[in-house]
């Protein structure tokens, strides 16, 4: 039987998960990388349990976890170092799900997962340039155009990044990525940096007119850190180091220490970008979007790659049944719905129940479709500013907001008004309080 064939676009931490998923469930696997080299770029990167046990179903998580450096006591500063608030996210977080939340550089993950993969299936130094969607059937394959030619197969994952082409191609009205109103400075430390301070602690330390600093460790005694501040679009400093000791160098220690001994070459800069109109679905075709391609977010929270992750483990459960992006994931509750077909459900959940199967209880899972959520979690009433609008008195009427506000895993219920809204009914906060308490 002849090996069914994907196509990635895009060598990053999504398009190379979602190669060495596929290609571990028998799939024939070519990834199309613009840059000349796989070379160790980017800095730091979080990943979260449901990171972890994505990364776990690859074969992958437990190098990571090894390689990686545990989340330990951090907390909030301001710019003369008094302390804001002190705790220990990570010790919580492994309380809580089982899992820690670990730090690792990126080009690091990128090796291992350079690692699971055939030689030869990294194609460098090509550039895409547009797709053919095909169709669901199988008579008719996709066609990814590259500046080397074009090649067919039956799926494409266009993992090319917040600026991504394929994206273009299968929603050419929606529009491009925002400026999200702030810029960010990143680098990592070697370990042989003079920097005073715990090398087991980070901080992050806020100022005013947006300028935060973070200092995070990372493996080896390095340590990972991040700026932000509020600029116009599009700017460039000559010597960005010499920038950055314009804006925070007068703040505490260790800030001014690190910033001495940082060299242009040491600093990437770049401006933070989202989607603010959510696409109506992450696939067209047999061409699936992935990473910042589909859904870009701020990194705020650190829960991109979790939904990478999560991502491709839909389709690492799934591909092995059917071929279509399009039907893995529906079956994995991963399809965003917009407009008015905002409140469908999966057309297989009939009664109020779909999605996946959990892996241990057999259980189905309870969330619609267009939640954005998967697979196998107990419902608890994750909605956050997905209604607008103050709720009447009996059974008000509620408008959906922007129609395609898609809440994400860890998002909590909103409240608002003293009732919490569930499913599109209205219960007040207490009575909601008492009824988690009990379950």
């Amino acid at each position: 039987m002849t090996a069914r064939r994907a196509l990635i676009a895009g060598g990053g931490l999504g398009g190379l998960t979602a190669a060495v998923a596929l290609h571990q469930r028998g799939w024939q696997v070519c990834v199309f990388e613009q840059a000349p080299t796989l070379e160790p770029v980017g800095a730091g990167i979080s990943l979260w349990p449901n990171a972890l046990r994505a990364l776990d179903t690859i074969g992958v998580g437990e190098a990571a976890r090894a390689q990686a450096q545990l989340s330990g006591p951090s907390g909030v500063r301001v710019p003369d170092g008094r302390w804001l608030s002190r705790s220990d996210v990570g010790a919580e977080i492994r309380g809580r799900f089982g899992d820690p939340l670990v730090l690792l550089h990126r080009a690091e993950l990128a090796q291992l997962l350079v690692e699971q993969l055939p030689f030869g299936a990294v194609q460098a130094d090509t550039r895409v340039l547009g797709v053919h969607v095909g169709a669901d059937a199988d008579s008719a394959p996709a066609t990814l155009i590259h500046q080397h030619g074009e090649t067919e197969a039956e799926l494409v994952v266009a993992a090319d990044g917040i600026r991504s082409v394929l994206r273009g191609f299968l929603y050419p009205q929606y529009p491009a990525p925002a400026y999200a109103g702030y810029t960010a400075w990143r680098t990592v430390l070697p370990a042989d940096a003079a920097v005073t301070g715990e090398p087991e602690t980070g901080f992050e330390t806020w100022g005013t007119n947006g300028r935060r600093f973070a200092v995070l460790p990372l493996s080896g005694g390095r340590r990972y850190c991040y700026a932000t501040a509020t600029t116009e679009p599009g700017q460039v400093a000559d010597d960005e180091p010499a920038e950055l000791r314009r804006l925070f160098g007068d703040w505490h220690e260790p800030i001014p220490q690190i910033l001495a001994g940082l060299s242009p070459d040491q600093v990437l800069r770049n401006d933070v970008e989202d989607l603010l109109t959510p696409l109506p679905a992450y696939h067209r075709g047999r061409v699936a979007l992935v990473g910042d391609a589909a859904h870009a977010m701020t990194p705020d929270l650190g829960r991109a790659e979790g939904w990478r992750s999560r991502t491709r483990w839909c389709w690492r459960t799934c591909s092995g049944t059917t071929p279509t992006p399009a039907r893995s994931s529906r079956r994995c509750g991963s399809t965003p719905r917009s407009g008015c077909r905002a409140r469908r459900w999966w057309p297989g959940a009939r009664g109020g129940r779909g999605g996946c199967t959990a892996p241990r209880t057999g259980r189905r899972c309870w969330r619609p479709a267009w939640s954005g959520v998967c697979p196998v979690r107990r419902w608890r009433g994750v909605w956050r500013r997905w209604w607008t609008g103050v709720p009447r008195p009996g059974r008000p009427t509620l408008k959906p907001r922007d129609h395609a506000r898609i809440p994400g895993p860890g998002d909590s219920c909103m409240i608002t008004a003293g009732v919490v809204v569930r499913w599109g009914r209205v219960r007040s906060g207490r009575a909601w309080r008492r009824r988690l308490a009990r379950r």
